[in-house]
């Protein structure tokens, strides 16, 4: 296995200028130990790419961005939402490039960002949230499954971010908490009163029980008294829509879309919407109005007087 830091070395050059890049990345930049690692999986993709084409780093404009793009599409499946951030990686990669004067300019940073969102993110309906959230299987476990999933509905936030939440991050009587998004910023975001009712009973009921040291702080607890892990929260999220039979995939991220899109259906502003998410950019947060525009579209269907 390759060290932390490190691509493996089939893939060329970039092998063996990615430990600084992800250094640079982390001592200057700060960033978070899920973008690094985000980072060293798209590198790692990247290079396959330039290994297959034959193509070196050093030599990468505009054009080449769109054929290792196409490869990774065309060989690797990969969706758009992928390939832009496949793309933010390629493009911190030459900055640092340059700076350490591997190449003499960027040319990288001429390559358009793929159009991200010309496929939708998947929702569930509300209907679908409810069966799901009353569908978590029985077992030991339960109540603090249920308060896991009621939480990632309830907040919108990321896996990352559920299983970090501390018992210390509620603040006025439980109806806000504090979560850590990325690059370490914080926001706060209210929690319903059904989420409230099931965090209540985790932590008269389970907690204490799952507890192995008094001076754990993380909410969500393993059978051990470890901190709840996204792996683990994935797996309740997969086992209680199969639990519900809902016929299709559902993953972390799904109750995420769900909770932005019915807030939008709802009649959120947009900008209340993107604090709620966390999102740094408006666009971002764009991409759940097409829920909107559905729902518009319904109501000039059924009063527009020309519309049929």
């Amino acid at each position: 296995m390759p060290e932390d830091g490190e691509i493996p070395a089939a893939n060329g050059e970039i092998a063996t200028l990615s430990g600084g890049f992800l250094a640079y990345c982390q001592l200057e930049l700060g960033l978070s130990a899920n973008t690094l690692a985000a980072y060293r999986s798209d590198l790692l993709k990247i290079g396959e790419a330039l290994t297959a084409l034959e193509l070196s780093i050093t030599a990468v404009g505009p054009d080449e961005v769109a054929r290792i793009l196409g490869w990774l599409r065309d060989e690797r499946a990969n969706r758009p939402a992928s390939l832009a951030r496949a793309l933010v990686a390629l493009r911190m990669f030459a900055r640092w490039l340059v700076l350490e004067r591997k190449i003499a300019r960027d040319r990288i940073a001429l390559a358009p960002m793929p159009h991200l969102w010309n496929e939708l993110p998947e929702v569930l309906s509300p209907d679908e949230v409810e069966l799901l959230l009353e569908s978590v299987p029985d077992g030991p476990l339960k109540v603090r499954d249920r308060l896991a999933l009621e939480l990632l509905y309830a907040c919108g936030g990321r896996a990352s971010e559920v299983c970090g939440i501390g018992v210390g991050d509620f603040k006025e009587n439980r109806a806000l908490v504090r979560l850590h998004g990325k690059g370490d910023k914080e926001r706060v975001v209210p929690v319903g009163e059904k989420a409230r009712y099931y965090l209540r009973r985790y932590l008269t009921e389970l907690r204490p029980t799952l507890l192995s040291k008094p001076s754990e702080d993380h909410l969500l607890l393993s059978r051990r008294g470890a901190p709840m892990s996204r792996q683990a929260l994935w797996r309740v999220v997969t086992g209680t829509a199969e639990n519900a039979g809902l016929g299709r995939p559902v993953y972390t991220h799904l109750l995420r879309h769900s909770f932005a899109t019915h807030l939008l259906q709802n009649g959120a502003d947009l900008r209340s919407v993107q604090e709620l998410l966390g999102h740094a950019n408006l666009t971002t947060t764009q991409r759940y109005t097409h829920v909107d525009a559905k729902r518009l579209v319904e109501i000039h269907r059924r009063f527009h007087p020309r519309a049929r």
